[in-house]
């Protein structure tokens, strides 16, 4: 399994994944998916909003998605980054657990 940071190039590719969570996890309300193309268009392009991961099988296939996304927080003393969403394709979950630590 590889992880590579998605680019603007990777918009579409993004995209489709993201639809495919949609439909599989959650009933959206009607304008919900504009609101997320748009986000994932700034996101894509602005370093400051966060950052998007693409998950490659070993055959460099696109399986999955990772969303990572900055907020800023006196609490914390300054900047901070959380995961914000992740999605696996449900033939691929599970195929790469580590066998020494899960039964």
């Amino acid at each position: 399994m590889k992880i590579r940071q998605a680019t603007p190039k990777h918009e579409k590719t993004l995209l489709n994944l993201m639809r495919e969570s949609f439909e599989e996890e959650t009933e959206a309300a009607p304008g919900e998916w504009a609101k997320t193309e748009a986000a994932i268009k700034t996101l894509l392009n602005d370093p400051q909003a966060g950052e998007a991961y693409l998950i490659h099988d070993e055959n460099n296939q696109v399986i999955g998605y990772m969303i990572m996304c900055r907020g800023f927080s006196l609490d914390y003393g300054g900047y901070f980054t959380w995961i914000e969403e992740t999605y696996v394709r449900k033939s691929e979950q599970g195929r790469f657990r580590d066998q020494r630590f899960s039964p």
